[in-house]
């Protein structure tokens, strides 16, 4: 994690990840920099981090196995990059390619509307965090730290499909764990996900905007806010608090997706929030 002195104006997303494959692309093999398998051995952070890995017959490969997100916290701007299970063998590497990305590879002057020089990394903390998971609430409140990707079939028609794909993505991002739920379990988690009570008077549409690596326009749908869930939440209770780390949705990489749990209707957790609490954009501030 960096903490970032933000100049005033830098308001608008960044690249970040685009600016870590870069920095990674600098001490990658030639195979690897020409987006072909890495020929060393262990291959080199780019073909772990960059490479699409694993294409399936559906023709979707395995999701990249870490996530970016920035938040302001009082004056500065907190940079996060999160890896996962296998790819931590590279965490280090990712984490040197982070820092040289932002100081070396982000086009600061164009970025910031003073056109000034890029901005102080103040410091820098790594750690290895352990999930626990506690008994599940009766209900439930997922809040949106970032915009969630709300592309496909609209969730204000089924809004179930939010969890559908947090089931999806969780599986996906598993297998860098060597793990995977079977078909026949993702579908009976995604029956049950249909059966519970949706509250969707939190949520509001919107739009995401950026450039991908092509410099190709996107502007995909969002959905923002809060949505609340009631039912018998037990069997997609240890998913939903492994999403709070690897986000819901597509662009995850960017950032998007992420969110924190609001448990609401258990007496032994108290209404208190849960998942990535330290990321609270209502309680951010400069100590």
């Amino acid at each position: 994690m960096l903490r970032v002195w933000r100049r005033r104006g830098m308001t608008r997303a960044l690249p970040f990840a685009c600016a870590v494959l870069g920095a990674l692309g600098r001490g990658a093999s030639p195979a690897a920099q020409g987006n072909a398998p890495c020929s060393w051995d262990p291959p080199c952070a780019l073909d772990v981090f960059g490479r699409e890995q694993l294409r399936g017959p559906r023709g979707n490969g395995l999701p990249k196995p870490y996530v970016i997100r920035a938040w302001p916290y009082g004056a500065d701007l907190m940079v996060e990059l999160r890896v996962f299970g296998m790819a931590n063998d590279w965490a280090m590497a990712a984490a040197e390619a982070l820092v040289l990305g932002m100081r070396d590879i982000l086009p600061w002057r164009r970025l910031l509307p003073s056109g000034a020089a890029a901005p102080e990394l103040v410091s820098r903390k790594c750690r290895v965090t352990r999930l626990s998971v506690p008994l599940p609430p009766d209900s439930v409140t997922l809040a949106f730290l970032s915009p969630m990707d709300g592309a496909g079939r609209d969730v204000f028609a089924q809004p179930h499909r939010v969890m559908t794909r947090m089931i999806r993505r969780v599986d996906a991002v598993s297998r860098w764990n060597g793990v995977a739920l079977d078909d026949e379990t993702g579908r009976a988690l995604a029956r049950h996900a249909a059966a519970l009570s949706y509250d969707l008077s939190g949520l509001r549409p919107g739009c995401y905007a950026s450039p991908n690596r092509h410099r190709q326009a996107r502007r995909d749908p969002t959905l923002s806010g809060c949505l609340e869930i009631r039912g018998d939440l037990a069997p997609l209770w240890p998913l939903l608090n492994i999403a709070t780390r690897c986000h819901i949705g597509r662009h995850a990489v960017e950032g998007l997706g992420a969110f924190q749990i609001e448990d609401i209707g258990s007496p032994d957790l108290g209404g208190k929030f849960r998942g990535d609490t330290r990321h609270s954009h209502a309680k951010a501030s400069r100590p």
